[in-house]
């Protein structure tokens, strides 16, 4: 087969680490035909590989085990492929809710890491920011896990208080923003939210979120536009390319260092709030190999 070059609004392929495009597991997806309507969406606007994400242990699905996702995954694949000629390839992964248990279901093998490597996603309540967030941040890394916080700008306390995302930056958690967040589609507290994360080097993935070929599509081209609006474009690459390769093969990610809230940003100076209290390094660099 032929495969089509990406569109017209990249010079490169994309990658996808946040989608539920897998069907009939949790809220994303509800039959097969739709899944693959998702994947033929997200191949035209660019995207070739994409993060299966389930969610788990927050209601929405059955807490499906690592060889159940893996299994699926396997034959939505061959599902696609059966429609799609271009290059377009579905990863494993999960959406893990935060809990105290958390630690102790990665230690018992319980959660799909993106590729199966050493990358996963964490998610918050939409509301507050868990009290015990960095100690259990910090019990993942002592577990060889990056965590990333997937939508943190679409949380209230983190859009009345962006600098608690600085906060976990400088411990080593990694953030993802939702596109439809920097487009505005999410509304303007989250579009605003958003914003603040990218001028102060606290966004280093943007992912679409998926959940429908209706509505939540699995687009990133205009995300990424918006995002190379406030960061230039190398910058905006970055987190829908080069970001996303590192977490899929399970590579070390290099980012910048926060810049402060409260310093002047692009001209404007935005107001500082009080960080959340520091708690022991980790000793990210031994969990990871070039």
């Amino acid at each position: 087969m032929i495969n089509d070059p990406p569109p017209a609004c990249y010079a490169f392929a994309v990658i996808d680490i946040h989608s539920h495009i897998m069907p009939t597991i949790d809220d994303g997806a509800r039959t097969v035909e739709e899944a693959v309507e998702m994947a033929r969406i997200a191949a035209e606007d660019g995207i070739e590989q994409m993060v299966s994400t389930p969610h788990m242990f927050n209601g929405l699905s059955h807490n499906p085990e690592p060889s159940e996702i893996a299994d699926r995954v396997a034959q939505l694949n061959e599902a696609v492929r059966k429609v799609l000629s271009g290059p377009f390839t579905i990863l494993p992964g999960n959406e893990v809710r935060i809990s105290h248990e958390m630690v102790g279901q990665v230690r018992q093998n319980r959660v799909s890491r993106i590729n199966g490597r050493n990358y996963m996603l964490v998610e918050f309540p939409q509301v507050s920011v868990p009290m015990a967030a960095e100690e259990l941040f910090y019990g993942l890394q002592c577990e060889g896990v990056q965590p990333i916080l997937v939508h943190p700008e679409r949380n209230s306390q983190i859009q009345a208080d962006p600098s608690i995302v600085a906060n976990f930056v400088e411990h080593g958690i990694l953030i993802q923003v939702t596109a439809m967040s920097v487009t505005g589609e999410f509304g303007p507290a989250a579009k605003s939210c958003a914003d603040r994360l990218l001028r102060h080097n606290c966004v280093h993935f943007l992912a679409s979120d998926a959940h429908r070929s209706g509505r939540r599509r699995p687009v990133l081209s205009k995300g990424k536009a918006a995002a190379a609006a406030i960061i230039g474009e190398e910058r905006a690459r970055a987190l829908v390319y080069d970001n996303p390769l590192a977490a899929i093969r399970g590579e070390k990610l290099h980012v910048d260092s926060p810049i402060p809230f409260g310093s002047s940003v692009n001209g404007a100076n935005v107001p500082h709030r009080p960080n959340l209290p520091h708690p022991k390094r980790s000793f990210l660099s031994r969990f990871f190999s070039r």
